[in-house]
């Protein structure tokens, strides 16, 4: 895989909860859609978007990027991205152990470059075994 540097920066935006700078990859009218654990989701706009990744990781304390990578295929965007999740020390107890996700995308790129469509797949919250 030839990585993509525009992949790899969208998982550093998405780990370091950098919604302006997200956005500026976004057309105004991007669609995503998602297939989470729960069932598929789908919004329009990017402020819609935005606000979704915002509900996903906004509110953790701690969220380490492992991995981003991905590749240029055509007029499509591959992005993967591997985040890790630790409980704050004083809330371990409530919050349980560390997680991973992992997040890939399949996005669509206009002429200027920006995304208009983002079909996303998450695994979920998973427990660090």
């Amino acid at each position: 895989m030839r990585t993509d540097r525009r992949a790899a920066a969208i998982g550093v935006l998405v780990a370091t909860r950098d919604l302006d700078g997200l956005g500026r990859h976004l057309t105004e009218d991007v669609r995503l859609r998602a297939l989470l654990p729960g069932g598929p989701v789908e919004h329009h706009g990017r402020d819609e978007a935005l606000k979704r990744f915002d509900e996903w990781f906004g509110d953790r304390e701690s969220v380490a990027l492992e991995e981003a990578d991905g590749e240029l295929v055509g007029d499509r965007l591959l992005v993967h991205y591997r985040l890790r999740f630790e409980p704050s020390p004083d809330q371990a107890q409530d919050q349980g152990p560390a997680r991973v996700l992992t997040q890939t995308w399949v996005a669509s790129i206009d002429e200027a470059g920006l995304i208009f469509r983002v079909d996303l797949v998450c695994s979920g919250f998973r427990e660090v075994v």
